[in-house]
């Protein structure tokens, strides 16, 4: 399937690679250091700050260094000390958007990512994540209403055993990646009446609000707290894609690799697979391993 991905990859840069010079504290300068560091790679690539671009998103075209206001530079007691000594900061790379066809994306990737650690050290943490917007190329149509409800179906079907994948911060007690099976809306409803509900939507909209429930919440378009589930439905209404924000923050990029290769074999079988195998009993990993095939 012509699928397309994005990739949002969270760091912290710790220190510069070969250098004792001090990390940059301004902002601007941060960021062009990592986006300096791609260009000089061959990589093209440009600092994406959305208070100082006048509301334009970033250029998917290219890659994309900013800001998330979910990073934390510290996430243990013991580094404390030692980072007054340090101009940590957080930063976001998001890729350009990806052809999964052939490994070019892969390649490209791999040196992006090297590429920034011959300029700075830098790693992932608790408060890092990985986000992975799957979609389609650009002549190529989007999702039906059809085809998300088989995604959504097979995931509610099967996210605890995905849970299993991910460490326990990234699976309970984490309000940037809110359990969509068991939120506010689904959680007293057994799984065929989930999949019941999740039948009846009418339009995307209302599936987002299904899918990405929360209370109060009157709008599901992409920008709201609604987006912070493990799997963003939400990120249709913005972008046309499944966002899958689960799995930890990571530097390597065989871990990234990994992640990606089974959202597509997930998504390809849930596009596929008869709906009576999607809604069949069996919840458990051993169940989805035997069903999707890596």
């Amino acid at each position: 399937m012509p699928f397309s991905i994005g990739l949002e990859i969270e760091g912290i840069a710790l220190a510069r690679a070969s250098s004792s010079t001090a990390l940059p504290s301004r902002l601007e300068d941060q960021l062009s250091l990592v986006a300096n560091a791609l260009r000089e790679a061959g990589i093209p690539s440009r600092v994406y700050i959305p208070s100082s671009t006048r509301g334009s998103g970033p250029d998917y075209d290219v890659w994309n260094i900013t800001t998330d206001a979910t990073i934390s530079e510290l996430t243990s007691g013991s580094e404390s000390d030692a980072s007054v000594f340090q101009t940590r900061y957080g930063f976001e790379l998001i890729s350009p958007i990806f052809n999964v066809v052939g490994d070019e994306w892969k390649n490209t990737l791999e040196r992006a990512l090297e590429s920034i650690g011959d300029v700075i050290k830098w790693k992932a943490n608790r408060s890092t994540g990985l986000h992975v917007h799957l979609g389609h190329l650009k002549d190529a149509p989007g999702f039906t209403l059809e085809q998300v409800k088989r995604v959504a179906m097979l995931y509610c079907r099967f996210e605890n055993a995905i849970d299993e994948f991910h460490p326990m911060h990234r699976q309970l007690d984490n309000d940037n990646i809110l359990s969509n099976r068991h939120n506010d809306l689904l959680n007293a409803s057994s799984l065929s009446e989930v999949y019941s509900i999740i039948q009846a939507a009418p339009d995307t909209a209302n599936l987002c609000s299904i899918m990405n429930h929360t209370g109060g919440t009157e709008r599901y378009d992409g920008y709201s707290d609604s987006r912070f589930f493990k799997v963003n439905f939400t990120s249709l209404q913005k972008h046309g894609t499944i966002e899958f924000r689960q799995h930890q923050g990571t530097t390597m990029p065989a871990a990234i690799i990994k992640w990606v290769r089974f959202i597509i074999i997930f998504v390809e079988f849930a596009l596929t697979a008869p709906l009576d195998v999607i809604t069949a009993p069996g919840e458990t990993f051993e169940d989805m391993a035997r069903l999707i095939r890596q």
